[in-house]
């Protein structure tokens, strides 16, 4: 990001550094450096689309410490039923228990799954709308700059087309003007 806005604040001072045209409140501005600094921001877009990546990479980390954390318990759940059922000896009341036991786990499993996918769904849902407002914003500005810059460009050719003009009429009634004998 830092470096789209290093490119946006060199694209300021260019307009701030920009030399006046005469007769005109339009700016020369150097259109290459211009077009540089435009690349540099393209170029400089993908960091928020690693950044989703990233935040998307961490929403699957999310997801399978969920899944390990929850066969860890239904691990624990079993062992301590086959632990149950050795050290009593009515098997059916142990199968019971460790049946309740396993559903229990299976519960809190579902609910830390539903839970993490949730979060893990929030954090790449904000995730995307920054980076879609960042990408757009930097795109509107860029495009507003460049509307900007053409726009004053296209006045100044203009003033000075009119300029010229001026300057060839002002010279075609001095040279009329300054000739003997049509006048007489």
């Amino acid at each position: 990001m830092s470096n789209i806005e290093a490119s946006l604040e060199s694209i300021d001072k260019l307009i701030a550094e920009a030399k006046a045209m005469p007769f005109s409140s339009k700016l020369l501005v150097d259109e290459e450096e211009l077009s540089r600094l435009v690349e540099d921001i393209r170029l400089n877009m993908p960091v928020e689309i690693t950044q989703a990546k990233k935040i998307a990479q961490e929403r699957r980390d999310i997801l399978n410490d969920a899944e390990a954390q929850a066969e860890e318990i239904i691990d624990k759940a079993r062992q301590r039923a086959d632990i149950m059922v050795e050290e009593h000896q009515i098997t059916k009341e142990a199968k019971g228990a460790a049946e309740g036991i396993l559903q229990q786990a299976r519960v809190e499993a579902n609910a830390i799954r539903s839970e993490a996918k949730t979060h893990a769904r929030e954090i790449t849902d904000k995730a995307e709308r920054w980076s879609n407002d960042i990408r757009k914003n930097a795109s509107a500005y860029v495009e507003n700059i460049i509307r900007d810059t053409d726009e004053t460009l296209t006045k100044s050719v203009n003033d000075v087309r009119r300029l010229r003009q001026s300057v060839r009429d002002a010279l075609a009634q001095n040279g009329a003007a300054s000739k003997p004998g049509f006048d007489d």
